[in-house]
């Protein structure tokens, strides 16, 4: 079963104009249209694939819409006026994250979702097969995502980060010590998580092959 929660992105930001709000949340429906349909999307495809193939592929799917404040702060972090018209630089404003439960499974899904009438790939980064240097694995892509209102149609960019479990949990813990550790400790901490994503990378990989012999193996045969 799929867990599908939103979470909208907080902080301290500096305040964007009352413009920047105006235009923001002008575009909030498409935003979270998008992200909404993202969610459909994946959520129909793991019910597919659950009745044919006997297993779900998708473990959670968890979704995040940008704050009007947030976005702000993100364009002057990329060094980029703060103006509304720059919103259309930002293709992360709306987020949504499919947690997988084997890495074939990432793959699989990612291209199935990708075929779909309507959506198109802007831009894919594989830090599954080239990780990050601190061991950070992780699928991700933007894509535009067909959105409809009263009045009219629009292609809406979506980030889709695609994991699996153990990537995911990796990934909050890394998270934890980059925001909740003093800086004299993480460097001793990464280089431990270096070894831990290492390590469960080659884990994953083996209970990959494990998994492929048991689902080829007809029922009944040892």
């Amino acid at each position: 079963m799929i867990e599908t929660k939103t979470i909208v992105t907080t902080g301290r930001f500096p305040q964007p104009s009352a413009e920047f709000v105006k235009e923001y949340l002008r575009r909030r429906p498409y935003y979270s249209g998008a992200m909404k349909t993202a969610c459909a999307k994946f959520e129909i495809l793991d019910d597919e694939f659950s009745m044919r193939e006997g297993h779900d592929p998708i473990h959670r799917i968890e979704s995040r819409l940008k704050t009007a404040a947030s976005a702000y702060e993100k364009l002057a972090r990329r060094g980029y006026k703060q103006t509304p018209e720059n919103l259309d630089l930002l293709h992360d404003i709306a987020g949504v994250r499919v947690v997988c439960g084997y890495i074939e499974d990432i793959y699989k899904i990612a291209a199935v979702f990708l075929s779909q009438e309507g959506v198109k790939l802007v831009n894919a980064k594989d830090y599954i097969k080239s990780p990050k240097e601190n061991g950070y694995r992780s699928l991700h892509l933007i894509a535009e995502i067909p959105v409809s209102l009263s009045q009219e149609t629009k292609s809406v960019p979506v980030e889709i980060q695609l994991r699996t479990i153990s990537m995911n949990m990796w990934a909050s813990l890394e998270h934890e010590v980059s925001y909740k550790v003093n800086d004299d400790l993480q460097e001793a901490y990464r280089r431990e998580l270096k070894t831990c994503a290492d390590e469960l990378f080659a884990v994953e990989e083996k209970m990959q092959s494990i998994c492929h012999r048991i689902r080829s193996t007809p029922s009944g045969e040892e």
